[in-house]
C-alpha cells in the first residue's frame, strides 16, 4: 500500500471524522474539539497530521487552478454550445477579469483556504496536548502541521493580499471575529514563522514525502521573496539575493531534476527525485479527488486514449496562443496538450461528436456567432474546440480518481526561480543561462536548443514551457507584468486592465460570517 494511501485512510479515521466542522476560519472553526485524550497513540497523532496533508487536495485541481491558469495565460473554460460550463457566468468572468465577491470560484477558493487553516489550528492544538510522542518527536510534526499552515496563508496572502491571520484555535466559547491583517504584516509573519519553523520540519528523505520538510520550507521562503517586489511589500534584507540563497539550500538537498521531464507527472510520479511538496492523491479517494480529467477531457476521449473514464466533463482548454508559444519540436509540445484529431483505439474509426463533428481538438477556439449571453460578447464554443490538458497520465482502468500526485513544488521551479532572481538583482547572467539550459536540456534530450545568454524574457517562457497547468500562471504573470493580456485574440472579450484586480474580491459568504472584513478596493461593497 503507498504512503498516501495509508494517509488518506487515516485522515478519514480520523480528524475529519472526529471534527468535520471544526475547519472554517471564520465560522465552523468555533466548534468543539473532539474528547481531551484524542491523540494519546501515535496512530492517532499520524492521523491528524495525513488529514493535514490532505488539505493541499483542496488546493489542485479545484478552485485555484481555475483561478490561476485561467485568469493568467494558460487556459480558458469556454462555454460548451449547449450551455455546458456557462454556469452563470463565472469562467466568462475568470477570463475577462470582471470576477465580484460572488463568483463562485472565489468563494470556493476562499473556503478552501480558511477550511485549511482552521484544520491546521486544530491539529496544533491537539498534538501540542499529546502524550504520546518525544519532545523532538512532537516538534517535527508541529512544524509539518504549521508548514502547511503556512502555505495556505501565503496562498491567502497572493489571491487577497490583506487577509485574517488567525493562528490559534478558537472554541465555541471564544468566538473571535478576525479582522484583516495587512499584506505587509502577513508577510512578515510568513518569514518569521518560516524560518522559525524550518530546522525542525521533516528532513529531505523518502519516507518524508507529501510532509513539510526542510525543503519545502525553503522553497517557500524563496517565493516569498520572488514575489515580494509584486506584492508591494518591503522586505530588510535583498529580496532576490534571499531567493539565491534560499534556491542554493534546497539545490544541495539531493533532489534530482528527472532525465524523463514526464516522470514528474506519471501513474508512480510520488517516486519523483524532483519533487519537493506534494498533494499526495489516490485512485480509491472518495472525496477531494484528483479529477484532473473530468476538467478537461471531451465527453468522448476516453474512447481515443483507451481509458475507462466515461463520465468527463468537457471543461477546461488552452488558450490558443499560449500552446503557439511552444516549439513543435519541444517533447513538452506534445507532452502537455491533446490536440488534433481523435481516433478510436479499439477500431482505429474517427470518433464523432453527438453535435455531428469529428472530434477534433483545435487549437484556435472559435465562438459561434448568434450564441452570445447576457448581453456581452461571451458566446459558445464547439464542444470539440481546444487543446486539453495533457501533462498527468491517465491510467487505462481510470475510472473516477487519478492516482497521479501533484507536485506543488519542484526542482525545476527552483532552478528557474534562481535564475530570476540573478538577473532582475544584475547578478551572473552566465549562471542564469546555465540554469535555464540544464532545463532545456531535459525538455529536448540534447543541447541543439540551449541558449547563449538568457534575459528575463527567456526566463518567463521558459517557466510557461516547464510549469503549464501547475497553477503558476497568475503568479508569473503579474511579477511579469503581463496580467492583462490573455492569449485568446479570437474571442474579442477583452480583459479589465485596472491594478486592483491583481486581488480577488473577499467573499461575500466569509463577510456574511464576519463582518469585519473589509473589501478590497476596487471592488463593489458586499450586498447587506
Amino acid at each position: 500500500m503507498k504512503r498516501k494511501t495509508i494517509l488518506s485512510f487515516l485522515a478519514g479515521a480520523f480528524l475529519m471524522g472526529i471534527f468535520p466542522s471544526c475547519t472554517n476560519l471564520d465560522e465552523d472553526v468555533y466548534d468543539k474539539l473532539p474528547a481531551d485524550d484524542f491523540g494519546g497513540t501515535l496512530i492517532e497523532v499520524n492521523g491528524l497530521v495525513g488529514n493535514i496533508h490532505n488539505t493541499l487536495r483542496r488546493y489542485c485541481p479545484g478552485e485555484f487552478w481555475h483561478l490561476s491558469e485561467c485568469s493568467g495565460s494558460v487556459a480558458i473554460t469556454p462555454t460548451r454550445f449547449g450551455g455546458d460550463w456557462y454556469d452563470g457566468g463565472q469562467y466568462r468572468e475568470i477570463y475577462m477579469h470582471t470576477w465580484t465577491s460572488q463568483t463562485s470560484r472565489v468563494k470556493g477558493a476562499w473556503k478552501a483556504a480558511t477550511e485549511s487553516i482552521g484544520a491546521c489550528n486544530a491539529a496544533i492544538k491537539l498534538v501540542e496536548g499529546s502524550a504520546a510522542l518525544t519532545e523532538a518527536e512532537k516538534a517535527e510534526k508541529l512544524a509539518d502541521i504549521r508548514g502547511v499552515r503556512a502555505f495556505w496563508i501565503y496562498i491567502m496572502m497572493d489571491y487577497w493580499g490583506n487577509v485574517p491571520l488567525l493562528t490559534e484555535y478558537a472554541d465555541a466559547n471564544d468566538k473571535v471575529l478576525p479582522e484583516l491583517t495587512s499584506r505587509q504584516d502577513v508577510f512578515n509573519w510568513l518569514i518569521t514563522e518560516i524560518n522559525e519553523i524550518v530546522g525542525k520540519c521533516p528532513a529531505v528523505k523518502t519516507e518524508n514525502y507529501a510532509s513539510f520538510t526542510q525543503g519545502a520550507a525553503y522553497t517557500l521562503l524563496a517565493k516569498l521573496y520572488l514575489n515580494a517586489e509584486a506584492w508591494g511589500v518591503t522586505t530588510t534584507e535583498n529580496a532576490y539575493a534571499k531567493v539565491i540563497e534560499y534556491s542554493d539550500k534546497v539545490m544541495g538537498m539531493g533532489y534530482v531534476l528527472e532525465p524523463n521531464w514526464k516522470a514528474n507527472f506519471s501513474l508512480t510520479n510520488q517516486n519523483s527525485r524532483e519533487a519537493i511538496f506534494s498533494c499526495a492523491f489516490s485512485n480509491t479517494d472518495t472525496e477531494n479527488q484528483n479529477q484532473m480529467m473530468n476538467n478537461t477531457l471531451h465527453y468522448k476521449d476516453y474512447l481515443a486514449l483507451g481509458i475507462t473514464a466515461s463520465g468527463t466533463w468537457n471543461g477546461i482548454c488552452a488558450q490558443p496562443e499560449f500552446v503557439r508559444l511552444f516549439d513543435e519540436e519541444d517533447p513538452r509540445f506534445e507532452g502537455t496538450f491533446l490536440m488534433g484529431l481523435q481516433h478510436n483505439a479499439s477500431t482505429g474509426e474517427v470518433i464523432m461528436t453527438d453535435h455531428g463533428y469529428e472530434l477534433n481538438h483545435t487549437i484556435d477556439v472559435n465562438m459561434i456567432p448568434g450564441t452570445e449571453y447576457d448581453g456581452t460578447k461571451w458566446g459558445a464554443v464547439n464542444q470539440h474546440d481546444g487543446a486539453r490538458c495533457f501533462k498527468w497520465e491517465y491510467a487505462a482502468d481510470l475510472t473516477d480518481a487519478m492516482e497521479n500526485d501533484f507536485h506543488i513544488f519542484r526542482l525545476a521551479d527552483v532552478y528557474l526561480m534562481k535564475a530570476e532572481a540573478l538577473l532582475r538583482s544584475g547578478g551572473s547572467a552566465s549562471e542564469a543561462t546555465s540554469l535555464v539550459n540544464a532545463i532545456r536540456e531535459r525538455a529536448y534530450g540534447n543541447s541543439d536548443h540551449n541558449y547563449a545568454t538568457v534575459t528575463l524574457k527567456e526566463v518567463q517562457s521558459e517557466r510557461r514551457f516547464e510549469l503549464a497547468w501547475e497553477a503558476w500562471s497568475r503568479q508569473d504573470d503579474i511579477r511579469f507584468g503581463c496580467f492583462t493580456t490573455a492569449m485568446w485574440p479570437q474571442s474579442n472579450c477583452d480583459r479589465k486592465t485596472d491594478d486592483y484586480l491583481k486581488l480577488l474580491p473577499i467573499s461575500q459568504d466569509a463577510w456574511q460570517v464576519n463582518p469585519n472584513l473589509k473589501q478590497n478596493p476596487g471592488y463593489s461593497a458586499f450586498s447587506q
